[in-house]
């Protein structure tokens, strides 16, 4: 038997964990949940803009020609505040 073969036999199989429940246990009926998607989304789509407008300010010049857009348009782009 070579070592690797030991070395697997002996291993001590972990059990599967049992997975936890992610959120909030509360329900939202009618008006409230729609309300909530509502802001969830606006959140999703806010946080979208901040993500690509932080990594157009870390791109290099080569990277922003290489996508078409020229490095004084990314750099102004890069600056608005992510709610405009």
């Amino acid at each position: 038997m070579s070592t690797i073969d030991t070395i697997c036999s002996t291993a001590v199989k972990k059990a599967p964990r049992a997975r936890r429940k992610i959120g909030f246990d509360v329900e939202f009926l009618g008006s409230a949940k729609s309300a909530l998607q509502r802001l969830w989304r606006l959140y999703c789509f806010l946080a979208a803009r901040r993500r690509s407008r932080l990594a157009l300010e870390e791109m290099s010049a080569w990277q922003l020609i290489d996508i078409g857009v020229c490095e004084r348009d990314a750099r102004r782009e890069s600056s608005v505040p992510f709610w405009r």
